[in-house]
Order: C-alpha cells, then structure tokens, then sequence
C-alpha cells in the first residue's frame, strides 16, 4: 500500500516538474524574429518626387505702365483666347489724354484745311468765337468743379467738364494760329503742316499708352496665375499673370542637389497622379538646370513624356521615380529592417543569436530599400527592430526582402 502511494507521487512530482519545464521553455523561448542576410548585388538607384505639369511654351505678363488695378475678369485656371482682356488698369486719365490728342489732331487737319481758303477776315471771327467758348468751357468747369467738392455730381460729370474744357482750348489755339498764318500771308503752311504731323504723332503715343492699361493675353491657353487682385497698384514691370498655350506639357522637378546623379539628361521616369498609381506614364530628363538653387540646395530639371502626353493640365502636381543608370555591387537594406537608437540611424545584428546595435551610413535609396555605405559587410544577418533590445536572445528566421 505504502509503495503505491510512493509511486503516485513520484507520478505527480515527474508530471509536474515536466509542465513547469515546458512553461520556463515557452516563458524563456528566446522570441523568433524576421531576419536579413547582408549581400552585395547590382541595383538601379532612384528617387520619389513630387513634380509639376508645366506648359513647353508660357508668358509671364507685367504691367507697362504705373496705375491701379481696376478690374481682373478672368479667374486663375480659366481657358483665354488670344486678345482677351486678363487686366485693366486706371484708364480714365489716359482716356481723357487720347480724346485731347484726337481733338488737336482735328484741328490741325482743319486749320491746314483753311490756311488757303478762309479769308482773314473769317479767321479774326473764327478766333474770337473760339476764344468764347473757351471762356465759357472754363467757366462750366469751374462749376462742376465746385458741385464735385460738393459731392452734388458724379466724378464722371465733372471729368466731362474737363474733357470739354481742354477740346475748346485746342480749338483756341487752333484757330489762333490760323489767323496769324493768314495774317503773314499765309507763309506759315509748313509750320501748319509740321505741326499736324507732330499732332498725329502724339495722338499715337497717347494711344499707344492707353493700350497698354489692358492688358491681354498673348496666346490662347489657359491663365495660370494672377498676381494681383483690383485695387492694387502695380508699378511699371510689376509681374501680374501668366499665361501658357496648354499644348505641349513638361513635368517640372525640383530634386536636392544631393541626387544631381539622377537628374541626368535622358533618364527614365515613371510619372503619375498622386494617389492614383494604377496608371502610370513614361517619361524622360530633357533638361537640367547648370546651377543649383543655393537657398533652397535644390536643382531644377524637367522631362518629357515618352509617346503622346496625357490629358493634364498646367500646375497639377503629379508624383515621379526618377531612375539613375545601373550601379555596381553594393549593400542594401530594406526599409523595414532599418532603426534608430538614441537619435541615430542603424541596424540590430544578430550574431550567436544575441542581438546588437550597429550604426550605418546610407546613401541613395532604390526599390529594393537603401544603400548602406558604412557600417556593414556582406554575411551579416540584420533582424528586425521591432521590440529590440541589448544582448537580446532571439531565433532569426530568414526572410527574402
């Protein structure tokens, strides 16, 4: 009896400490974890970017004369057509001064026109009228003038007033030069003529100005950007739009000049919208800016799409891999096997399945993940990060990137 109950405990003593084994086996089971083998291979380097469409052929527009904008009928992003009126600037002065010049200019037509036919006689009376209706033109001015401080009239009123008021002293003048033609017998024709074509000179130039308070666009295309809004003043070479055909579309980069490498003439590049990769265009460097951009230690390239170009419209922002030529054997890692301990960048190596923090270099990033340039050596089995420790003991497994 006493024997039977001996072997029983010896059961239970055998069953138990063989479950607390198994439990320290599960508790002490060093973890097992995704793992990396370091090799050497060929890769082909590249970049994500954003780009921009631009348009092959664009104007940038800027104010040739000083004024205030007055109106901007056509939105940013609006489709133009040649001529069309994209600004207008103050133009009621300049109006006022082409209606003077086409007046003097009617006037030294006419006087010329009489110089051989009208007697001195008419002349003297022609002068005399128009002397009157100079005064009087002055006097109504005056008038307006005085309402207009008033706020009893409309700046449009009072700049009728003036408008008639400078017609009538042309029309003095005029008519001044007239009689003392006639009365040196008529020996000033070629003054006369002279002077008519001095009178259509300034009319053009005053033409010629006002002209240049619209301001137009150059080419059809589409509006592509407004700087300035109505009620800003705009000094002569301001820039105010700019305006592309919309025909032929580049894409614009901007890459740091640290991967200058890349934007090469005749690289290849796939582009396409952001968030929406499943359609994605060929496209190659055409052009690469000689200078980097020191402020922004940035350089500026553009590319072509290889084949027709797709329907985009200038300033969408689009996504581009840029693609550097074939580079020989070199370390890569992939992306989910990188770290960083105490601020600085590294990899946990495994060895004798302890685990290690190293610290890399990294270089050029590619498809496959990013170039070590220091730190690591071919055969180094590289675990991944997640809940990493010192001296860790863990069981790698092996995994392809």
């Amino acid at each position: 009896m006493n024997f039977i109950i001996q072997h029983k405990k010896t059961v239970i003593y055998l069953t138990g400490g063989l479950l607390l084994a198994l439990i320290l086996w599960f508790i002490l089971k060093p973890p097992v974890v995704g793992a990396y083998r370091v090799e050497q291979g060929d890769y082909v380097p590249s970049l994500l970017l954003s780009g921009e469409v631009i348009a092959e052929q664009s104007s940038v527009l800027s104010a040739q004369i000083a004024g205030m904008v007055m109106d901007c009928p056509v939105k940013k992003g609006e489709k133009v057509s040649q001529g069309q009126l994209l600004i207008r600037i103050d133009d009621r002065q300049l109006i006022l001064d082409r209606d003077r010049a086409a007046a003097a200019v009617e006037m030294a037509r006419s006087q010329l026109q009489k110089a051989s036919t009208v007697t001195l006689e008419e002349a003297r009376a022609s002068s005399v009228q128009a002397d009157l209706a100079r005064d009087k033109a002055e006097l109504e001015y005056n008038r307006q003038k005085a309402l207009f401080d008033g706020a009893a009239i409309s700046m449009a009123q009072l700049e009728e007033a003036e408008r008639n008021r400078s017609i009538s002293q042309e029309k003095a003048n005029s008519a001044r030069v007239l009689m003392e033609s006639l009365e040196q017998g008529g020996s000033n024709l070629a003054v006369l003529q002279a002077e008519l074509k001095q009178r259509q000179l300034d009319l053009a130039e005053k033409e010629m100005r006002l002209s240049q308070s619209r301001i137009v666009a150059p080419m059809d295309g589409v509006l592509l950007d407004l700087y300035v809004s109505p009620g800003e003043l705009a000094a002569v070479g301001t820039q105010v739009a700019l305006v592309a055909n919309g025909q032929g579309i580049r894409i614009k980069i901007q890459p740091d000049q640290r991967y200058a490498s890349l934007a090469v003439t005749g690289n290849r590049a796939q582009v396409w919208v952001t968030n929406a990769a499943d359609t994605k265009w060929e496209a190659r460097v055409v052009y690469t800016e000689p200078l980097a951009n020191a402020e922004q230690g940035s350089i500026t390239a553009e590319l072509e799409f290889v084949g027709p170009a797709p329907s985009l419209s200038p300033g969408q922002l689009l996504s581009v891999q840029i693609f550097g030529a074939v580079q020989p054997g070199a370390v890569i890692v992939p992306d989910a096997f990188l770290a960083v301990m105490d601020g600085e960048n590294g990899v946990w190596l495994a060895n004798n399945n302890r685990t290690s923090f190293t610290p890399i270099k990294t270089g050029i990033r590619t498809a496959d993940g990013v170039v070590v340039t220091e730190g690591l050596k071919t055969g180094d089995l590289v675990v991944a990060p997640e809940g990493r420790t010192p001296n860790q003991r863990v069981t790698p497994r092996e995994d392809k990137p």
